[in-house]
């Protein structure tokens, strides 16, 4: 997401992390005919594995992590986690269908796990399904209404279908639910600020980066919001603020000179004496 010198009309969809480790569960074998039982069920090779993959992910390297999950499934397909896990690689990958056909066996694994539906909902979203995303996310919120993660997708997808009170109906549920969290304020003001309302963006931008004075999109954000409106002193004032917190940020120095240029070229001459 670029936030230099302009405001981001569109809300983008969050990721959610790779899962950890869960305790294992029996799977029901009616669900799970499709699952080519393990010879042998080695529970620590498969959290070997697991952790293993796990660690990969961190790396960025999704298809030898999706090597490891598979592993660690052959040892133990009772272990929900491990099929998130997998589902999080193939969406990275692209693999989109893939991806949920695992999010289907964790479903059957473990139906009450958040985190399930808002993997599946992210992939809906980079599939661009915004109205098929919202079933599988609406029902993570249900299973766990404090869910901030849940609520923020929920959010994204609304305002992608262009439902801004909905979307911000969320992130009121969401700030309820995480009073300190600054994303769900920003993404908030990005909201407010797509709508035109530029005050009560301003504002959600500044509650974001009073909860993380080193919230740095907020203030690119809030900045060139100001800059939009004519108002390049106060942009200057909040990127000066900035980086008294972030003085060595090569970003912010270069913001600010072009600021200061822009506010410098807007000034009336004056005239020398006659």
């Amino acid at each position: 997401m670029k936030f230099l010198c302009q405001t981001v009309g569109l809300l983008l969809a969050l990721l959610s992390v790779a899962a950890v480790p869960r305790t294992p569960i029996t799977p029901d074998p009616q669900l799970l005919q499709h699952i080519k039982p393990a010879q042998q069920r080695d529970p620590g090779r498969a959290a070997f594995y697991l952790n293993r993959g796990i660690k990969l992910v961190g790396e960025a390297r999704f298809e030898a992590a999706l090597e490891q999950f598979r592993r660690s499934a052959a040892y133990e397909p009772g272990n929900s986690a491990t099929f998130i896990n997998m589902a999080y690689c193939l969406d990275k990958l692209g693999q989109f269908e893939k991806a949920i056909a695992e999010l289907q066996i964790a479903e059957a694994l473990d139906p009450k796990n958040s985190m399930i539906f808002i993997n599946w909902g992210n992939t809906l979203i980079n599939m661009k399904k915004f109205e098929e995303a919202i079933v599988p996310l609406q029902k993570a919120s249900d299973i766990n209404p404090t869910n901030t993660l849940a609520r923020l997708n929920l959010a994204a997808v609304y305002a992608n279908l262009q439902r801004p009170q909905d979307a911000i109906a969320e992130l009121e549920q969401a700030a309820k639910a995480d009073p300190a969290s600054p994303t769900v304020y920003f993404n908030w003001a990005m909201i407010l600020s797509a709508a035109g309302k530029n005050v009560e963006a301003l504002d959600k931008y500044q509650q974001a980066i009073s909860r993380d004075p080193r919230h740095l999109p907020s203030y690119y954000n809030a900045a060139a919001l100001w800059e939009r409106m004519g108002k390049l002193d106060k942009a200057i004032e909040l990127i000066k603020s900035a980086m008294e917190i972030t003085p060595d940020n090569d970003t912010l120095r270069t913001l600010l000179s072009r600021l200061i240029q822009a506010q410098r070229n807007r000034l009336p001459t004056i005239s020398g004496p006659p």
